[in-house]
């Protein structure tokens, strides 16, 4: 391909003039229906909707705020308004309740994002009722802009790489979200990147589930087709959360040659696919199955390889990646190279150190493997900001095309994360507050810096405590672990729990709780450990399925959060007395 791309308008127009629709995305609304978009139609659609928007009055450079139902209707709105030259806002909608508290959610996207308009469908406003008919954020019907626009009549925008593409509000896990700027620089760098560690042309085949408003999602199955010209294969969420095992059909059916995915979901099909379902698959088109957005674990690995090699997935088709909303992809396993994993001796990962060991005393690690070229990667010390050598942990700081201006409207916390220098480099970085070490080349994560948990002296990763006592019962399902204060105890773990198989275990709850305490105190060496159980599908999570533990303690704390069983924590043990 031999035009200059600047922008992303410039890359899906070049894919429809070179590709026209015998590429595209392919969604499923459910198992069995599906639909087509080529990009041929992609960019006659997109100059519809722009068309509209411009006879509207919107400009560029102006924030539209987008909810919708179907999965095809976000590529359609995004690029179309991408076409305009206006900044795109993914709302989450989709599972998020009706009337005031899902306007209330989209207002107040809207409101931090300065959105002049909200993009959305005729069944979306009919959950929002009166919420819908907010003066100060007018909604527009995708259907509307489609019908009135005129694809030949669309001018392209006066925009360049530097111009606002789209806002992506992240999702919370430690709290303050806040407007991760992205520009069409910045995404056309991530899909450079993303050719070279998910092999991304139009011979590829994507295959995804994530939700459309968030990066995974909007990247994935919406953005990087349309810049490379890969095809992309796409269900909902809410399709994967009903049937996980859907995901792994798609990529048989369709030879996807990529996949991402958290480990939670690895885990999850791992569990749940019959031998049946298995006997049907074959995986051996795979070339990438990335495994992002929360800790890899040895063990989720280690069975969901087991588990499904007979269905041709191989150790090397496993590929961690570690990236951010603000970064885009930081590290990852490059295609056809080997998985790493390294045994450490714990207590030197409590003091901050990675010390290869073998045998008793020693834990298990991923490797997120390396950064892709143009991209920079420092270990820092957060306290002294100075490099810290290799195999000592610190904090990860990066600089590269992909990462963000900064984040909109916040010019402190800007200020606090991007723009950072250091000693013999010209480079400017960005804190990602996530912590890691390099040994051999390679980069492991240990979590993040405001999550840790400091007892005695030593490091504690909520993320390991979490791990452990998974491996207590198989009743035990996903928890959230993090430091107290104020509390009898020091350490607090909030779990949910499977009422079928603790009742197959044939333990009462008080005794299924007094078997974590015992574990992870003895396991961490912990002083004192809070525990509480809640039903299944109730802690905090992103919309991705990663569990969020600032909020998890919060709700707890303030009894927001409703515990079968509480054990140490002060708040709920004053509520129940």
């Amino acid at each position: 391909m031999t035009h200059t791309r600047i922008t992303l308008v410039d890359a899906l127009r070049q894919n429809a003039r070179e590709l026209g629709n015998e590429n595209g995305i392919l969604y499923y609304d459910a198992p069995d229906s599906s639909q087509y978009r080529g990009f041929a139609d992609l960019d006659l659609r997109a100059r519809t909707i722009a068309d509209s928007l411009a006879k509207r009055g919107y400009t560029p450079g102006q924030t539209v705020t987008i909810g919708l139902t179907s999965g095809l209707d976000w590529a359609d709105a995004a690029w179309g308004v991408l076409y305009a030259g206006l900044a795109l806002v993914p709302a989450p909608v989709a599972g998020y309740g009706t009337g005031a508290a899902l306007g209330e959610r989209v207002a107040a996207i809207a409101r931090s994002a300065e959105a002049s308009v909200f993009l959305t469908d005729k069944a979306v406003v009919a959950r929002l009722g009166d919420a819908a008919s907010d003066p100060a954020l007018p909604a527009l019907l995708l259907e509307d802009l489609i019908a009135e626009g005129d694809p030949e009549t669309w001018t392209p925008p006066a925009i360049d790489g530097d111009s606002l593409a789209y806002l992506l509000f992240t999702s919370g896990s430690t709290g303050d979200p806040k407007g991760v700027i992205a520009t069409h620089g910045t995404v056309l760098g991530t899909a450079n990147a993303a050719a070279q560690l998910w092999g991304t042309d139009p011979t590829a085949t994507l295959v995804g589930w994530s939700p459309m408003h968030h990066i995974m999602g909007l990247m994935l199955q919406v953005i990087i087709p349309g810049v490379s010209g890969a095809k992309a294969v796409v269900t909902s969420t809410e399709q994967f959360q009903r049937r996980p095992i859907t995901w792994l059909q798609l990529i048989s059916k369709h030879k996807g040659t990529s996949t991402a995915a958290g480990n939670f979901a690895f885990a999850l099909v791992t569990q749940l696919v019959t031998d049946e379902q298995l006997a049907e698959l074959d995986l051996s088109s795979l070339q990438v199955m990335f495994s992002g957005s929360e800790p890899v674990r040895p063990e989720t690995v280690r069975a969901f390889l087991d588990r499904f090699a007979p269905a041709g997935v191989r150790e090397d088709m496993i590929a961690p990646v570690m990236g951010m909303t603000e970064a885009n992809l930081i590290s990852g396993k490059f295609p056809g190279e080997a998985m790493v994993m390294r045994n450490f001796d714990a207590a030197g990962i409590e003091a901050g150190r990675l010390i290869p060991a073998e045998g008793e005393g020693s834990v298990s690690w991923v490797s997120c493997g390396r950064p892709q070229e143009n991209t920079t990667v420092v270990i820092v010390d957060p306290d002294t900001f100075m490099p810290v050598p290799d195999g000592t942990v610190g904090e990860i700081w990066v600089a590269s095309p992909m990462v963000s201006p900064g984040y909109f409207r916040r010019p402190d916390a800007t200020a606090e994360t991007f723009g950072r220098s250091l000693p013999g480099s010209d480079k400017s970085f960005m804190r990602t507050g996530d912590l890691a070490a390099f040994l051999d080349g390679e980069l492991y994560v240990t979590g993040r810096l405001k999550e840790m948990i400091i007892v005695r002296g030593r490091n504690l990763y909520p993320q390991d405590l979490e791990a452990a006592s998974r491996q207590v019962s198989p009743a035990v399902g996903i928890s959230a672990a993090f430091e107290l204060q104020g509390h009898p105890s020091v350490v607090g773990i909030v779990l949910e729990y499977n009422e079928e198989a603790l009742a197959e275990s044939g333990d009462t709850l008080d005794e299924l709780a007094a078997s974590v305490r015992e574990t992870l105190i003895k396991r961490s060496s912990l002083p004192s450990l809070a525990v509480a159980f809640v039903k299944e599908s109730t802690l905090p999570r992103t919309p991705t399925g990663k569990v969020r533990r600032t909020p998890t303690r919060t709700q707890i704390e303030q009894g927001e959060l409703p515990a079968v069983l509480s054990v140490g924590f002060a708040a709920l043990e004053a509520e129940a007395r």
